[in-house]
């Protein structure tokens, strides 16, 4: 078990790398799959994989170690609305790049734009964890007590449970485009 809030945020952050780094290889492969209507499943579950990973993901950060933050360290707020801001593009981002899938599995055309909404995807998915890495979780490692961090780890991690079993008795889709 992560002794503190940021080993377990690094823990998702590599999580998400990790499938970030197989969707790059997807998005790659795509134009020249011979099996489309396998290759755009394997598209369709892995986005669906990683969105639901990122929204779960940043769903303990606003309910949890935001408000923490927001609590116990003076003239944050400016740092956590820019982090709120980039989310929004972040959800536009992911946005395009669904609407994009899920047109290429209704006409089987245009697998360079979904290539293309893809890339900007993973970019702005890796801009985000970069950003939480160099900025997030400096300000938390050094402005919140060890005890505060265990709470909150322990709180997160209550909340990622949760948020699996919903993901597993089907509660929660993935984003419509």
């Amino acid at each position: 078990m992560p002794r503190c809030i940021t080993d377990y945020l690094k823990q998702e952050h590599e999580a998400l790398l990790q499938l970030l780094n197989k969707l790059n290889n997807e998005l790659r492969a795509l134009p020249l799959a011979r099996d489309t209507a396998e290759a755009f499943e394997r598209l369709r579950k892995l986005a669906g994989q990683i969105s639901q990973r990122l929204h779960a993901h940043l769903e303990e950060e606003e309910k949890i170690l935001y408000p923490a933050l927001e609590a116990h360290v003076q003239g944050v707020s400016t740092t956590l609305d820019r982090m709120r801001l980039d989310n929004d593009t972040g959800e536009a981002t992911e946005k395009a790049f669904w609407q994009s899938v899920e047109h290429l599995i209704e006409s089987g055309q245009n697998r360079e734009g979904v290539a293309h909404s893809g890339r900007c995807y993973i970019q702005w998915v890796r801009g985000h964890l970069l950003n939480e890495n160099g900025r997030l979780l400096p300000l938390v490692e050094r402005r919140l007590d060890p005890q505060t961090q265990r709470e909150v780890r322990r709180a997160m991690e209550e909340l990622c449970q949760e948020t699996d079993a919903h993901f597993a008795a089907g509660l929660t889709d993935v984003p419509e485009a």
